[in-house]
């Protein structure tokens, strides 16, 4: 909220950084995942929020059970070259790069967690989304109600899920409970 950089710097960074960078590294250790194995992608309750300041249309396409990688990765290029055009807002999307970014990660863990059931449904991966809550970071501030160890507690909980779970998978979890997308 207080960089000083041009809301289209902005957006490109942090769609590189928490969308891209996310997508990246599933891309190299998905194929690598042992049965059984536990994928948590952290995103946050600002995707909540950002998706429903998007238009209804891109809002279906998010929320969208058959929305693929590459439609996704389109959708969060085309915000980065509307928020140079500055036309993002009229093209229906939020003023929030981070929440934008955070759409991503969850969409995209909806859609890995999709593929993991249809190509490898008999290794009982489970992948989330989760939100660990505002947490006193140097990104939160000082007056976030959540100590680090209490943010991790979802986190970990996803990943610890004992080898008998079939779930939670593809959900957005927050304080270890699914929250609906």
């Amino acid at each position: 909220v207080n960089d000083t950089a041009p809301f289209a710097v902005q957006a490109e960074v942090t769609l590189k950084t928490n969308f891209f960078g996310t997508r990246n590294v599933c891309t190299e250790l998905l194929p690598l995942m042992k049965p059984y194995g536990r994928v948590v992608n952290v995103s946050s309750m600002v995707s909540n929020s950002a998706l429903k300041g998007c238009s209804p249309e891109l809002q279906q396409k998010f929320r969208s059970d058959t929305i693929t990688e590459e439609e996704l990765v389109q959708l969060m290029t085309k915000f980065v070259e509307d928020t140079k055009k500055n036309i993002h807002q009229k093209e229906g999307w939020p003023n929030t790069a981070y929440g934008v970014s955070k759409i991503g990660v969850t969409v995209l863990s909806r859609i890995q967690a999709r593929l993991l059931n249809e190509q490898r449904k008999g290794d009982h991966i489970l992948l989330n989304a989760c939100c660990p809550g505002w947490v006193r970071t140097d990104m939160a501030g000082p007056k976030a109600t959540k100590s680090p160890e209490e943010g991790a507690e979802t986190p970990v909980y996803l990943a610890l899920l004992p080898s008998s779970a079939d779930a939670p998978h593809g959900q957005f979890v927050s304080d270890k409970t699914v929250r609906p997308w």
